[in-house]
């Protein structure tokens, strides 16, 4: 899958920052593959919004580092997730819009629910890109007649 990315002339977008936030993709799902809530939780900001595939809302980087403790510790204990970078939108220099696909793997008795991440992410004063908005979408399986 190509991945959509407007260039620097259009953006002032440097390289550095397409690479930081890639780089935010592949530590998610690096601390999902660890079962490491805290590591999870490092690249969102404090006050973060995120909604699960079930349409939960849950706000601030403690709920969602105990949420992931709680969901690493029991149902998706032992999972994997692989992560394909779909596009990445600069809409502004300091403000960046990632999508991606999620497969997860490790567990036949849990249902296997695809999802298609949506993240909003900004440059941090210190540089660092760090989650604003998370949104998990769902893929459902729609028979076309």
């Amino acid at each position: 899958m190509q991945t959509e990315l407007m260039t620097d002339s259009e953006t002032g977008v440097s390289p550095t920052d397409e690479q930081a936030v890639r780089d935010v993709v592949q530590a998610l799902a690096d601390a999902w593959n660890q079962g490491d809530s805290e590591a999870w939780s490092e690249n969102i900001v404090a006050d973060v919004h995120h909604t699960v595939w079930n349409g939960t809302h849950i706000q601030g980087r403690d709920n969602i580092t105990a949420g992931h403790m709680q969901i690493f510790n029991t149902i998706y204990k032992g999972t994997r997730q692989t992560f394909t970078i779909r596009w990445i939108r600069f809409l502004r220099p300091e403000v960046a819009a990632v999508q991606w696909d999620a497969q997860l793997e490790g567990r036949d008795d849990i249902p296997q629910v695809r999802v298609r991440p949506l993240a909003i992410l900004t440059k941090q004063t210190d540089g660092r890109w760090l989650i604003e908005i998370f949104q998990n979408t769902p893929i459902l399986e729609r028979r076309m007649n």
